[in-house]
């Protein structure tokens, strides 16, 4: 009767380990055919090359930033308050006739004291250095020259744009990235030829889009304001180039 027991608990230890080996082989092969089809989480290529494309684009500015700042001094802070709040409230009031308030944005407001220092005496507070800074965004480039001269008649000297650009160049980044990884496949492929291998697979992308930043105009007088009879700037619109610069790397086999 032991004898039989023993038996038939030799023959289920068999068909126990039989049955372990047989799923260590399908599993094996299983992972072997996944990492072949690069289906594993986090596998890599022993053998790639790596290649860069370049795709760019150009586009009509059809915004523009205009940013400007009023300086004063004053022997007190509300009196330098008085002096901005004079300037922004001209400027504003016909600022408003062509461009959207929601376009138009104070930026910083700053009021220091300002103080001298005799010798051998403490310091002495002389008065305030008020600043206000300011940005319009211009949807209608063909009315930046209307805003700079707002600015100039309210008595505002100091202006930095116009800062062209593409209100949504989301499209053009698009276009910009298909051209690049075409650029980068056609490389590709060129190379694997080259190299008498075959491209299996992409396993890295990066992307690094960019673009030409336009030049600002830029007015500065120093206690004067631009007469009637002044000859306009010219300010060119232009083109903005966007671009995207990529990197893939390939599998080879």
């Amino acid at each position: 009767m032991q004898e039989k027991l023993n038996k038939n608990l030799s023959i289920v230890y068999s068909t126990a380990a039989m049955l372990m080996i047989t799923l260590c082989v399908v599993g094996v092969l299983y992972a072997i055919n996944l990492f072949r089809e690069g289906r594993l989480i986090g596998s890599s290529a022993s053998n790639t090359i790596s290649v860069s494309g370049t795709g760019k684009v150009t586009a009509k500015p059809d915004i523009s930033n205009i940013t400007f700042t009023v300086r004063e001094q004053a022997k007190d802070n509300k009196e330098g308050q008085d002096k901005i709040a004079k300037k922004i409230s001209i400027a504003l009031t016909d600022l408003k006739k062509i461009i959207d308030k929601k376009d138009i944005k104070t930026n910083t407001y700053n009021s220091y004291p300002r103080y001298s220092y005799p010798l051998n005496a403490a310091a002495k507070l002389d008065g305030y250095d008020v600043t206000q800074n300011v940005t319009v965004k211009v949807r209608n480039v063909d009315d930046v020259a209307k805003v700079l001269d707002i600015i100039s008649k309210a008595g505002i000297n100091e202006v930095s744009g116009p800062e062209y650009s593409v209100d949504n160049d989301n499209k053009y980044k698009d276009e910009a990235r298909e051209m690049a990884i075409k650029d980068a496949k056609s490389k590709a492929e060129k190379l694997a030829s080259q190299l008498g291998v075959n491209l299996v697979r992409i396993v890295s992308f990066s992307e690094n889009a960019g673009g030409y930043v336009q030049p600002m105009y830029m007015m500065k007088a120093e206690g004067k304001v631009m007469s009637d009879s002044a000859v306009a700037p010219q300010l060119p619109v232009g083109e903005n180039e966007i671009s995207s610069n990529i990197n893939i790397i390939f599998e080879i086999k």
